[in-house]
């Protein structure tokens, strides 16, 4: 190899790892967008786990109520059509 073949070889590698910086940077900055996206995701997710949460109780209690209403409606029917 000659000195311009050498020197040649040199600019070549040094622009490359040029780019590579380029792209790491760029990377770490897609990452770091992406790892707020996910944080901001992750807060959203608790706040409708808390109001999914709160429905479900609500639910919860009108099918206690509902099923209390159908047993004292079924011993209601029941009392008045039995037979003798």
């Amino acid at each position: 190899m000659n000195k311009s073949e050498v020197d040649k070889y040199r600019t070549d590698i040094h622009s490359r790892l040029e780019e590579l910086t380029i792209m790491g940077a760029k990377q770490n900055s897609d990452l770091f967008h992406i790892k707020e996206s996910v944080d901001e995701v992750k807060v959203l997710v608790k706040e409708q786990n808390a109001r999914v949460r709160t429905l479900e109780s609500s639910v919860s209690r009108i099918q206690g109520v509902g099923s209390m209403v159908t047993v004292v409606f079924g011993s209601l029917i029941g009392w008045l059509f039995k037979g003798e």
